[in-house]
């Protein structure tokens, strides 16, 4: 049989004639190119699959046979009309020397007519057309849309020569906080190994390392940085545990695959901004495009999926969880998010999978219901009463005790409370006068020395020349020795006074030019010295001018003697202060290298200028707050050296369960039987829950919403609180019937 074949005819003759498919369409590369105004580039097509076929190629205005608009392709019949744009076709179908053949008779523009000798369309339908092409139908929306051409020529044209117009235009907006991240300026830590592949990617790429000109956001390129979601039992994303990455109706299989769900540019809405209108729809992505999905029975091919766990130590194992629940103790009071964690997920920065996202509970909550007298930390005071323990009282008011008392008397004073002796916040105190820098540079320290032979220093003077040379009668004027001011700048070195960030505690600590070099009796010094006659006055002792005697001498092996010149303060400047401890801090293996110590004595003090001084007149001032010794002390982090046994003793016949969260050695008899090791359970091994996502943060979510009440009040300690998993009724029932599902 020989092959069907297309003849297309006008009033000019026959246009085509071939056995391929014929396209009919207003763009250059149509079988048939139209003068149509309304016509699609590509309109329809014409082809024979058995019979004569028309299909319409995605036209806005459609193509009609017979009056029905054509859905797909329809047959072509003998003597069919096809109507397209403004044209319109008229089929035979004829047997032409044994080749089925059909004839299109293609009339164009064949509802309207042409002005004779204009060639122009002039009447009322043309007058449609026209505005349906044109800027508007109607006058004002012509004007507007005149203006905005007019407005869009001049940024296209500003954005090429200004900065601040062209930057607005062409950004995107912000990307969700990893992107951000990854692709921006922050130090990434050459540990994460994988982030630093992927800022080099983005840096070589740049848009191109998510984007594809034409294509969108293919899962290829979310792959260069994400391949090991597609890795099967990677559990690091929920849709692709299984190794593959799936399709949707519609779609090509993996291609776009990850932006059904996600969207970028939109800032700290990181999570599945896109997924919010797939909420509860399985057949989005489960469909066969067939039969309806049963979703039930979908479910019930995904039975839960065993986590690989590893072994995780709990300092407080026997903490009594159960008695707390059954207070009805608020969750929030003990578990509060670290900020640690949160700062990093704000950031992008990657999670650390074996680390909570809570802080552990600080001393100060604990001691607001068990100690007598202390503030309601974290808790309201109806909280406080309510929830106060009164079977389980500590005969602390701050930090602890350690038996008789000894640690604790270093910083503080004992009081009476409730009718018990116990250890308070309350320091020692010393008097000690208040100044300004004025004032101070006024009053301090003066000392006098007798007349000095200057021999070596004369020699030098004079060159060789007799004192004779200016003292013509050869006589010096005999006068009683006149006293001289102490500053600092006239004995250290320069910008030792003030140093630069992180140089104060080498500053401190020189043996030989630093702060411990004149004021080494510090160490020993386990208060400040009582100032109610001389708060500034040169050292008495011999001991205390040990540090003078190498600069202060007459002749090698004799010092200069100096006679101290003592300040009396005025009684109405006399006040306290807290008798700081020198010795505890300078003496400590943080003092001038770690932690708030890490300035030394700048840790605490500073030099200031006394208004109308000069240069060398710095005074020492102690810093705002510095006696405030909460700012560094706070909890159990900086009492007995974070050594909980130097509080809370290990003996024979008594045990607690501090000794527990102590972790005393194996084999200790605690209440004569060997002290247990710190208890250990399973804990998911790959942890990629986070609390702080948007699914488990709303005001329909509570701790109850995942967390069975009953379960955790019935949890005697941290060995047996449950931890939801894939198998807990109340994460499956989130997760998998409203599409955040996982695994």
């Amino acid at each position: 049989m020989a092959t069907p074949r297309i003849v297309v005819e006008d009033a000019t003759g026959e246009l085509c004639s071939t056995t391929a498919d014929v396209v009919f369409g207003c763009r250059t590369g149509c079988t048939v190119v139209l003068d149509d105004p309304i016509a699609a580039g590509r309109h329809c097509a014409f082809a024979h699959d058995g019979a004569f076929r028309v299909r319409d190629l995605g036209s806005v205005t459609g193509t009609w046979l017979d009056g029905k608009k054509v859905e797909g392709t329809a047959e072509v019949k003998d003597g069919a009309a096809i109507v397209f744009g403004a044209s319109r076709v008229l089929a035979k179908v004829e047997d032409r020397d044994g080749t089925p053949t059909l004839v299109l008779n293609l009339q164009r523009n064949g509802f309207w007519w042409r002005k004779s000798g204009k060639k122009v369309f002039d009447n009322d339908p043309d007058a449609l057309v026209r505005s349906e092409v044109a800027f508007g139908r109607f006058p004002l929306l012509t004007l507007g849309n005149r203006l905005a051409m007019v407005v869009g020529a001049v940024l296209l044209v500003a954005a090429t020569f200004v900065a601040a117009v062209m930057e607005p235009l062409a950004d995107a907006g912000p990307l969700v906080p990893t992107h951000a991240f990854v692709t921006g300026d922050a130090k990434i830590d050459a540990t994460h190994a994988n982030l630093v592949r992927c800022r080099g990617l983005a840096d070589a790429q740049g848009c191109n390392v998510c984007h594809v000109t034409g294509e969108g956001t293919p899962e290829r390129k979310c792959l260069q940085c994400h391949a090991d979601f597609a890795e099967p039992q990677s559990f690091r994303h929920p849709y692709v545990g299984d190794g593959k990455l799936g399709s949707s109706s519609g779609m090509q299989a993996g291609q776009e695959f990850c932006v059904l769900c996600h969207r970028d540019h939109v800032g700290n809405d990181w999570l599945k901004p896109a997924s919010d209108t797939l909420v509860g729809k399985c057949d989005a992505c489960h469909s066969d495009g067939k039969a309806q999905l049963d979703r039930d029975a979908l479910l019930a091919k995904a039975p839960p999926q065993p986590l690989p766990t590893r072994q995780r130590a709990f300092a407080a194992w026997r903490f009594p969880h159960d008695q707390h629940v059954q207070k009805g103790i608020d969750c929030a009071v003990c578990h509060q998010l670290d900020p640690d964690v949160v700062a990093n997920k704000q950031a992008g920065r990657p999670d650390d999978p074996a680390r909570q996202d809570f802080a552990e509970a600080p001393y100060e909550t604990c001691a607001a219901c068990h100690v007598p007298g202390a503030p309601a930390a974290g808790l309201t005071a109806e909280q406080q009463t309510k929830w106060r323990a009164k079977d389980h009282q500590w005969n602390v008011a701050w930090h602890g005790t350690d038996g008789d008392g000894a640690g604790c008397r270093k910083c503080h004073t004992q009081s009476e409370r409730g009718g018990r002796t116990v250890f308070g916040p309350e320091f020692p105190m010393v008097a000690r006068a208040t100044a300004t820098p004025e004032q101070h540079a006024a009053e301090r320290a003066r000392y006098a020395s007798p007349q000095r032979l200057h021999t070596a220093e004369f020699q030098a003077h004079a060159n060789g020349k007799a004192c004779t040379t200016c003292h013509l009668d050869g006589k010096v004027a005999a006068a009683e020795p006149s006293p001289r001011t102490f500053w600092h700048a006239l004995h250290v070195t320069d910008g030792a006074l003030q140093p630069k960030a992180g140089d104060g505690g080498k500053v401190s600590t020189d043996a030989k030019a630093g702060c411990l070099s004149c004021h080494g009796e510090v160490r020993g010094q386990k208060a400040l010295t009582d100032a109610t006659q001389a708060a500034y006055h040169w050292p008495a002792t011999a001991d205390a001018q040990a540090a003078c005697k190498d600069c202060h001498r007459e002749r090698e092996g004799e010092p200069l003697a100096l006679t101290a010149r003592s300040t009396t303060i005025a009684a109405e400047r006399r006040g306290t202060a807290i008798a700081f401890p020198h010795d505890v801090h300078v003496t400590s293996k943080a003092f001038g290298s770690s932690g708030s110590l890490a300035d030394g004595c700048f840790a605490c003090h500073e030099f200031q200028k006394p208004a109308n001084g000069g240069e060398h007149t710095f005074v020492p001032r102690v810093k705002a707050g510095a006696a405030n010794c909460t700012q560094c002390h706070q909890g159990h982090a900086d009492v007995g050296g974070g050594e909980c046994r130097q509080c809370h003793p290990v003996v024979a016949d008594q045990a607690s369960s501090f000794q527990i969260a102590a972790n005393v050695p194996p084999g200790t008899s605690v209440f004569g039987k060997p002290a247990p090791d710190v208890g250990k359970r399973a804990w998911p091994g790959k942890n990629g829950f986070s609390h702080q996502s948007r699914g488990h943060v709303g005001p329909e979510i509570t701790c109850a919403t995942c967390h069975d009440p009953k379960a955790l009040a019935a949890a005697k300690d941290l060995a047996t609180v449950p931890v939801p998993d894939d198998a807990t009724p109340a994460c499956r029932e989130c997760h998998l019937k409203k599409q955040f599902h996982w695994r």
